[in-house]
């Protein structure tokens, strides 16, 4: 949540000229992994940073992005991740009005790739799966039943209050790994399904 207000503290005003073919050619980085969506974000925050050279809250922004794609791990869950905390934040920047002079200099395909891949991220369900323990099992069926309630939500209020009953979950004792895994699965897809919410554009 720092770092979104941060980034759009960035977005106020501008008053650099419009970017070269080369400059446009740099910002648009592949995202055959899904950590392109952080280096255009990060494109964006140094464009911004050209036309606000002294705005201290910008390369802070910037330093955190680039924490985040150092940070990145190899494993492929793990990484996406990470990816979708620049995608997030790249929405925003999106979503923004931009500034006259200091244009996002976005492209309809990448918005729309970026999109699909939120969707993707935000519309992730783990199914209960079948461990055969009972209890296990059991446990699993109403956990996702409360996933299910809360990505249902239509506030955040009503997300944050199924997300806040289950900070301290724990499937029953001596339950399988698949168990305690599919779990934790379903919790981050509660906390994304809150974060939608609280990212939604107003109404």
């Amino acid at each position: 949540m720092k770092f979104c207000a941060v980034v759009l503290v960035a977005l106020l005003g501008c008053s650099k000229d419009a970017p070269s073919p080369e400059e446009k050619a740099a910002a648009r980085p592949s995202v055959d992994d899904p950590m392109g969506f952080c280096t255009r974000a990060r494109f964006v925050l140094v464009r911004r940073k050209s036309c606000f050279a002294e705005d201290t809250s910008i390369k802070m922004a910037l330093d955190e992005l680039m924490k985040l794609e150092a940070s990145a791990p190899t494993d492929k869950a793990a990484r996406r991740k990470v990816a979708a905390k620049c995608a997030v934040q790249l929405d925003g920047l999106m979503r923004v009005e931009q500034p006259h002079d200091c244009p996002l200099d976005a492209t309809d395909s990448e918005r729309a790739e970026l999109t699909a891949f939120l969707d993707a991220w935000y519309g992730e369900r783990t199914p209960a799966p079948t461990t055969g323990d009972a209890d296990a099992d059991a446990a699993l069926k109403e956990l996702a039943t409360k996933r299910d309630t809360a990505c249902a939500c239509k506030d955040t209020a009503c997300a944050r209050e199924i997300a806040t009953s289950l900070e301290k979950y724990s499937v029953p004792a001596g339950s399988p790994q698949a168990a305690a895994d599919a779990a934790a699965q379903m919790i981050d897809e509660v906390g994304r399904c809150k974060q939608k919410l609280a990212f939604a554009p107003p109404k």
